[in-house]
């Protein structure tokens, strides 16, 4: 056989390898990933449950989340959408302040919950690859001193603040 055909195969082979490799999706980050992200070490789900306005968010959409505890260590989440959708998911509590929805847009991704005020009445989650991130509050109206300190989570945190979007 001679070296054409050799080299036919090989490459033929190569491309039938490339056919089977899965496409990993891409998403859009919204940080600069080379900044430490950090959680909420005394986080509290018991405190945390309930409903959340969605404020402000890098993927729109989201109007609400709705919290609800299963046991110490599993959460219960409704996603409402502004169009009226809703994605249920249960999440794994994966550390402080820190939990993988199993379902839903960003299924399988940790979410972080970067800072809560004292009461839980605002809240700011993200995840390290920055594909995600909202501030969240009890009710639609927020404070500004608390809207500044979410705000001022999600730079600290590297999140670039140009693109967050503030829910109308």
């Amino acid at each position: 056989m001679g070296g054409g055909m050799r080299v036919l195969r090989v490459a033929f082979g190569m491309a039938a390898l490339a056919a089977c490799t899965p496409v990993l999706e891409t998403r859009t980050s919204y940080r600069d990933t080379s900044v430490p992200i950090t959680s909420v070490a005394l986080f509290d789900p018991a405190q945390f449950a309930g409903h959340w306005d969605v404020i402000a968010s890098y993927q729109g959409g989201a109007c609400g989340l709705d919290v609800g505890v299963v046991t110490a260590g599993v959460l219960d989440l409704a996603q409402r959408g502004c169009s009226g959708d809703v994605s249920q998911s249960v999440a794994q509590v994966s550390g402080p302040g820190r939990y993988t929805p199993k379902d839903g847009v960003n299924k399988g991704v940790e979410h972080w919950v970067m800072w809560v005020d004292q009461t839980y009445r605002t809240a700011v989650i993200g995840t390290v690859g920055g594909e995600f991130g909202m501030i969240l509050n009890r009710g639609r109206d927020i404070p500004a001193d608390r809207m500044q300190a979410a705000r001022e989570i999600l730079d600290w945190n590297g999140y670039d603040l140009v693109r967050l979007k503030m829910r109308p």
